[in-house]
């Protein structure tokens, strides 16, 4: 069975102090976090583009290195597009709840 919750008119819910014991997180922004991921992207896209450079060029071939950096760039790629695209269906919901 379920026990009631109890007091819930209590003035200190809003008040509340995490336990001392209660690790300190570094929260960031949800902007902070897509610019971040927007910037690790564009890093692995110079990291693929330079690996490819290097496998046209006139240095020792390293094809799995290659082939590693590219795909990490798509896998990034992808995970901005779906992140774009559920932003947009939340504004879309947003936009379009009644007033």
């Amino acid at each position: 069975m379920i026990n009631p919750i109890n007091n819930l008119g209590s003035s200190n819910i809003g008040n509340a102090v995490p336990p001392a014991s209660a690790p300190c997180v570094n929260r960031t922004s949800v902007a902070d976090a897509l610019k971040n991921s927007i910037d690790e992207a564009a890093r692995l896209q110079q990291d693929a583009s330079r690996a490819v450079e290097e496998l046209t060029g006139a240095k020792p071939h390293n094809l799995s290195g290659v082939m590693s950096a590219v795909e990490k760039s798509d896998l990034a790629y992808k995970t901005l597009l779906a992140i774009r695209a559920k932003l947009m269906d939340a504004y879309d919901e947003i936009r379009n709840l009644p007033l």
